[in-house]
């Protein structure tokens, strides 16, 4: 079936197919909300650049370029893309050291690593590999977002203590920052305590009140008044060139390639787990859907374009799109309203943050970093999942020792780890009858079900990794039980995958069993189990009369009285034969 321009449109360019739809209702809210997403976004977007070494006005410019591609290709009505603090964070580790302080190569770096990331991402939704981001579990960006935002707050002690400092490793920052605690500039110190309390004020007593801003405006104010710049040693953003991006393909080399490429794969997929997750949440609150295909998609074309406009990696700013969604953002229009507002800004009025002072942007980082923590979801994890605790608490530490993009790593490899434990060494039970309800595991592991009889449920798919402990399993709950042993039932309802490996372990377990007098019986066989072991032949081999829909079939079964013998001995006799 040929599909319509309006299909056609909804698939390549959901934010137009919305447009198109657009209803005069929604026009006061759009532009309100756009409005305000501009303006709460300049002063965080120009503190993110210096993370990275950047010009400010390169910080303008990755805000200003995805709100546009996002506006066209992402299926989300409310999200707002643009530099998100930790995806900077992350960036930076990278950037900075390689750039060794040179802003050109920065920026070169920067839009390099954008356009890695982008790359990665279409590569990703073209191969429908999106899924790969759940490797992510929650204890490791918990673990991940607790270590950068106290690489954060670390990264902007100097600034606010006005002390020049060399390292730019966690562990060894701390201790210069300590060495020369003797020469902290006062008034630099103070002013960004004020600041830090001010933004920490306002987002308390009236969280609608774009902080950051009111903090930017506050510190050139009184800076101003005070003459803080020349009397005081505090230092300001400095020229901001105006006008828009221009097209400018970066020139990175091969070794600054190869060495960007980790990093671009951290962020890809941080990128995507974080923008379909804000993407989601806002369409279910909005009452619509989003595809996952076209978010990543959109990502992607997002993070190119910024990469060749000046710009450094973005994702979905969950900060943005609330207020977006507070103040009334309906559809993609609002983003692009953000969009003109800044260009406007980028254009006419980028005089006014030359006399910010970047202790104010240190507060506001500062005061970012907490955000990053979740301090409830920590709570919980530690309190509940004791193993997922201790992964969380690694991978921060890794991130603190070894760095962002080696601590993710990490924290990546101690899950898989601890999956493979527990894939390894599943739970099991012994099923114990529950009166007028049947066989349960009661946790309680019985040495039998009935007298002969042991029913056992195996809680993991049957895989080369575990079929060894399986076996053991009904080694030694056969050697434990008080009674001989004359059926056997694996309760396989459980079981939701097997292989080769796992199939020979039960060849060789029912010939075992079979040698010692004891049936193999298995119960909720499900369909593609019972199919591959018809197809091996395994089926045959232990029965088609072996295999029962239930477990209380099984027991009836065994039970059952044998024609012309008293039901006392039927059991015993039932077993034997």
């Amino acid at each position: 079936m040929a599909e319509t321009p309006q299909t056609t449109l909804q698939r390549y360019f959901p934010g137009l197919a919305v447009l198109r739809q657009y209803r005069r209702e929604w026009l006061a809210g759009d532009l309100l909300a756009g409005v305000s997403v501009c303006v709460v976004m300049i002063p965080s977007v120009i503190a993110y650049s210096g993370l990275m070494g950047l010009e400010p006005q390169h910080g303008l410019y990755a805000a200003l370029v995805p709100l546009v591609v996002y506006a066209i290709f992402g299926s989300s009505r409310q999200v707002i893309v643009g530099p998100d603090i930790a995806i900077s964070l992350l960036a930076g580790s990278t950037i900075a050291p390689l750039a060794g302080g040179h802003a050109a190569q920065a920026a070169t770096l920067a839009a390099t690593l954008a356009l890695l990331t982008g790359v990665l991402l279409l590569l990703g939704a073209r191969a429908k590999f999106g899924v790969v981001a759940d490797f992510l579990s929650k204890p490791v960006l918990v673990g991940y977002m607790t270590g950068a935002a106290l690489i954060l707050m670390a990264s902007q002690l100097n600034k606010l203590l006005g002390i020049p400092v060399k390292n730019s490793d966690f562990f060894p920052r701390l201790i210069e920052l300590g060495s020369k605690l003797g020469s902290v500039n006062g008034t630099a110190l103070s002013f960004g305590l004020g600041l830090l309390a001010l933004g920490i004020a306002l987002r308390r007593l009236s969280p609608r009140i774009p902080g950051a801003l009111v903090v930017c405006v506050a510190a050139v104010i009184v800076s101003r008044i005070f003459q803080l710049e020349a009397h005081g040693g505090i230092t300001v953003v400095g020229k901001c060139p105006g006008g828009l991006p221009r097209f400018e393909f970066p020139a990175a080399n091969g070794a600054s390639l190869s060495t960007l490429l980790p990093t671009a794969i951290g962020i890809a997929l941080l990128t995507y787990t974080e923008g379909i997750l804000l993407a989601r949440a806002f369409a279910a609150k909005n009452g619509y859907e989003v595809s996952a295909d076209c978010e990543l998609n959109a990502l992607g074309l997002a993070d190119v374009a910024t990469g060749l406009f000046q710009g450094f990696p973005i994702t979905g700013s969950q900060a943005r799109t609330t207020v977006n969604d507070v103040t009334g953002g309906k559809t993609q229009l609002a983003s692009l309203v953000a969009a003109a507002t800044l260009a406007i800004f980028l254009i006419f009025l980028t005089r006014l943050i030359e006399h910010l002072p970047e202790v104010a942007l240190a507060a506001i980082l500062i005061y970012a970093a907490f955000g990053l923590v979740e301090f409830d979801v920590m709570v919980r994890i530690y309190r509940y999942y004791p193993r997922s605790a201790v992964v969380a608490g690694l991978t921060t530490l890794s991130v603190l020792v070894a760095g962002v993009v080696p601590g993710i790593l990490f924290g990546v490899a101690l899950s898989l780890l601890g999956l493979i434990n527990r894939i390894s060494n599943p739970p099991d039970g012994v099923l114990s009858e529950v009166p007028g309800s049947g066989f349960h595991d009661l946790g309680n592991t019985p040495k039998q079900t009935l007298p002969g009889l042991i029913a056992y449920r195996f809680y993991a798919p049957l895989l080369f990794s575990n079929a060894g402990h399986l076996v053991n399993r009904i080694r030694q709950l056969i050697a434990a039980s008080p009674e001989p042993v004359r059926w056997f039932l694996l309760d396989a309802q459980a079981i939701t995958d097997i292989d080769v490996t796992a199939i020979e372990a039960l060849h060789n377990l029912h010939e075992e069993l079979k040698k010692e007098g004891i049936q193999l019986k298995i119960a909720h066989a499900n369909r593609p189990f019972r199919e591959l072991l018809e197809r091996t032949g395994l089926a045959r081999e232990i029965g088609t009369e072996s295999f029962f829909p239930s477990v209380h079939e099984c027991v009836a079964q065994f039970n059952r009285p044998v024609a012309g013998m008293p039901e006392s001995k039927a059991s015993q006799k039932a077993a034997g034969s």
